[in-house]
Order: C-alpha cells, then sequence, then structure tokens
C-alpha cells in the first residue's frame, strides 16, 4: 500500500464547495493493481521522478511475470494527466486494446495492461486516498481473524481434511470448521453470510465460533436438521443487522460410513467415489438461516464407500466471471472436480488455480472456500 508521505505533495488542488466554504483539497497521482498472491489492491503513489513498472528491480512495481519485460513502462505526471510511455517492451503496453507506439495521456480511471496484467491510473484526494487506506487496514484485520479460527488440515485418522480459502478485496462473509463431536461422529460444516466487508464477516466468524465451540443452546450437534433449526433462532436476520446465511452442514459415523447433512439454503456438495469419475451432488432443499421464523430444515443420508472424496463449498467458487462476461455455473464446477488431480498439488488448491484461470483479470467478486474431505 501506498504511504502518503514517501513523496513531495502534489502542487495540483482540488476545490470543493460543502455548503459556502471553499475548501482545497490536495490530490496525488496514483498506479493501482491487484497482487495475485493475497488478491489484495496495492496503490502506488507516482512521484516526481515518474514511476516504472517492470518484472525486477530498480522498477518501482515489480511484477515478477514472465510477459513483463525488467523496464516495460513508465507513467510520468505532466501537470494534471498520467503521461504512460513503452520502454520498449517485448510483449507491449496496451490502452484501449492498441499497443502503444508513442507516449499517451491517463485520464482519472484509466485502465492499462503491460503485458496482460492489468493496472490502473489514478488521481485521487489524498483524504479519499487516507480513508480508503484506513478502511483497508480495518478488513485486512478482520480477515485475519476470520483467518485465526479456521481448523487445521487433518493428515490422519478417519478423516482427512484439506482446504483453500481466498477472500475477495471486499473480505465476504464465508466461514468454515471442522472437528469430532466424540470417538465415533465427525462433523463439518461451510457458511456463507449476505453482503460483502467488515460486518459480513464478523457474522460469518460468530456464527462459525457457536459451531466450534457447540455454544449453541438445547441442540444435539449430530443432527444436521436440528443444529440449522437452533441457528436461525439464534442469528434472526432482523436482529443483525439484516443479515442471513446459508450453511452446508454435515456428520458422519465413522462405524456405520453414513454421512447426515443439511443445506440450508446452500447449494450442492459434491461426493466423489473411487471407480465413479462423475462427482454425485448431495443435496436437499432447505432454507437458509436467518429469513423465516420457523420452518423445516431436511436432512439427507449418504453410505460412503472407502477413500470416498466430499468436496464442500462456497458458491464464489463457481459463481465467477469469464474474460467474454460468462458466468460459470455449479455445472462448470463439477467438471473441474471431476479432472483428474494434479502431481504435487493439494487438490482444493488446484480446483481455485483452475476456476482462477477461468475468470476474467482483477481480483475475483467474492470469497472461495473449497474443502475437501477424504474418508479413509
Amino acid at each position: 500500500m501506498s504511504n502518503l508521505d514517501d513523496t513531495a505533495s502534489d502542487q495540483t488542488m482540488i476545490a470543493r464547495l460543502p455548503g459556502r466554504s471553499l475548501v482545497w483539497e490536495e490530490v496525488g497521482h496514483f498506479v493501482t493493481y491487484i497482487d495475485g498472491k493475497t488478491a489484495r489492491m496495492v496503490r502506488r503513489r507516482i512521484g516526481p521522478a515518474g514511476l516504472v513498472i517492470g518484472r525486477t528491480a530498480p522498477a518501482d512495481v515489480e511484477l515478477p511475470l514472465p510477459d513483463i519485460s525488467r523496464r516495460h513502462c513508465r507513467i510520468d505526471i505532466q501537470g494534471d494527466w498520467g503521461v504512460l510511455s513503452d520502454l520498449g517492451s517485448t510483449n507491449g503496453t496496451f490502452v484501449e486494446n492498441s499497443r502503444l507506439s508513442q507516449p499517451v495521456r491517463l485520464m482519472n480511471g484509466s485502465g492499462f495492461l503491460a503485458g496482460s496484467f492489468p493496472l490502473r491510473y489514478e488521481r485521487r484526494p489524498l483524504s479519499e486516498v487516507a480513508g480508503e487506506e484506513a478502511l483497508s487496514e480495518e478488513l485486512r484485520l478482520a480477515e485475519d481473524y476470520v483467518r485465526a479460527i479456521l481448523p487445521p488440515p487433518l493428515e490422519r485418522g478417519a478423516v482427512l481434511a484439506e482446504w483453500c480459502f481466498v477472500p475477495s478485496s471486499q473480505l465476504g462473509g464465508d466461514a468454515f470448521g471442522y472437528q469430532y463431536l466424540d470417538e465415533e461422529i465427525f462433523c463439518g460444516f461451510v457458511l456463507d453470510v449476505s453482503g460483502h466487508g467488515i460486518g459480513s464477516a464478523m457474522h460469518a466468524a460468530n456464527v462459525a465460533n457457536a459451531l466450534r465451540r457447540k455454544s449453541l443452546p438445547e441442540v444435539d450437534f449430530r443432527d444436521p436438521g436440528q443444529v440449522a433449526a437452533r441457528l436461525n433462532e439464534v442469528f434472526p436476520m432482523e436482529e443483525h443487522n439484516g443479515l442471513m446465511l446459508t450453511m452446508w452442514y454435515f456428520t458422519y459415523h465413522i462405524g456405520t460410513r453414513v454421512l447426515r447433512y443439511c443445506a440450508a439454503g446452500h447449494h450442492a456438495s459434491l461426493l466423489v467415489v473411487p471407480g465413479y469419475p462423475n462427482p454425485t451432488p448431495l443435496w436437499v432443499r432447505s432454507p437458509a438461516i436467518g429469513m423465516l421464523p420457523s420452518a423445516k430444515w431436511s436432512v439427507g443420508k449418504q453410505i460412503i464407500p472407502a477413500g470416498g472424496r466430499l468436496f464442500v463449498f462456497s458458491d464464489g467458487a463457481f459463481e465467477i466471471l469469464t474474460p467474454d462476461n460468462q458466468q460459470l455455473t455449479l455445472d462448470d464446477f463439477t467438471g473441474v472436480i471431476a479432472q483428474p488431480p494434479q502431481a504435487g498439488v493439494a487438490e482444493p488448491e488446484r480446483i481455485y488455480q483452475t476456476i482462477r484461470m477461468a475468470a476474467r483479470p482483477g481480483p475475483l467478486d467474492d470469497d472461495v472456500s473449497v474443502l475437501m474431505f477424504t474418508f479413509m
């Protein structure tokens, strides 16, 4: 993120007229882009000496990607404008799908590509930028809290578990967990609170903690339908800022190999069993949690053969837009699950990387949570 004190102040001012008083606000010039590793927006201030984008140092913005040249392009400030120049790059710099052959002026909000990597030029009041960065810091703290309550992978025992969690840039309402209720019963869940931001993330964390700590009153956590019904009573949306949630909750009896599950407003989870490449959807219709004062939550049952793998995931894993603005579907995601594993790559990570490659450039619109349980 940018440091507002790292360059000399711009002389350009923006005049605002709130009521009758004239206020002058100092502005700065910035380049913004999404960090591919963290999925977070990065904002870099453009100083009086300009800013160079390239693959390695001494570039000011380092993008270690194969189609980025060592010194790829440059932005200079001329009055109120940003001026973008290509520095003889191999794969080109593009504005509005046209490869640059000479410097071009950028308007506020103009997007451009260094090779295939998207960036944006902004001219913004410094007070607005400072406010956004303060909010981003709050979102990062909320994300850190959500991550802190996520369970570690399970590498041994009757049930193995591994997962991939990638929050959206605005932080959604995903949370998940799993644990043994006793020596015979294993349980797990994925939940997704409506909306984005700190409120949704904290509500998801509160619900996840109630499940993790088994703190819901008068409920048998071995009964998925009873868990959903009690959550509905404890977390009505009118008492929680209009937030509702969906959830896929299951219990697994080790001795009988019976899986019982409730899809409370949630889409199907997918079961893959040895010898059958096509995933089986596990789903029974039930309402979301928090919307209705009372309802019935149905429970499904499934025998799990040895070696069966259960994929439980949030809708952010498949409700994504492709570069041509087509939205992927659950059927598309099922096809990704059906693909063979990749050597040396955990299945949840392979799945995420596959949908990430299919998505349009930039951050995904929602959190992505993908869990895989293997029943030994």
